[in-house]
């Protein structure tokens, strides 16, 4: 059993496209990152827009309310963190834009349960 994880980091990188999910995923595998998770989920602007009546007419000032939100979680090491930064960036081009998504890594401290060959 190891702790190890002083050198990895939690990339979490939020999109709205299911296809730039499917192309991150397909390039982790191209750059040697061979795990991470997908969770589907809906932002704040997406709630607020289609079930607080109140905040219905207001669609347009939540950028991005209008579509689904995917969210990637893969514990990377550091020989992988600033390529798998870069394959974000290239693929979501729009990243900068508001409501496009967003991504942030945090330093990881332990890793357990991930087999060798993932790490």
């Amino acid at each position: 059993m190891s702790d190890r994880g002083g050198d990895s980091e939690l990339l979490v990188c939020i999109v709205k496209d299911h296809h730039q999910v499917e192309e991150m995923l397909e390039g982790f595998l191209e750059l040697g990152i061979r795990g991470a998770t997908v969770v589907d989920g809906r932002g704040m602007g997406q709630i607020l827009a289609t079930e607080v009546p109140i905040f219905a007419g207001f669609k347009a000032l939540f950028p991005g309310g209008a579509s689904g939100t995917y969210m990637i979680f893969s514990v990377v090491d550091q020989e992988h963190v600033e390529k798998a930064i870069r394959l974000a960036e290239e693929i979501c081009a729009s990243i900068d834009k508001a409501g496009a998504g967003f991504l942030f890594t945090v330093p990881v401290s332990r890793v357990r349960g991930l087999a060798e060959e993932i790490r």
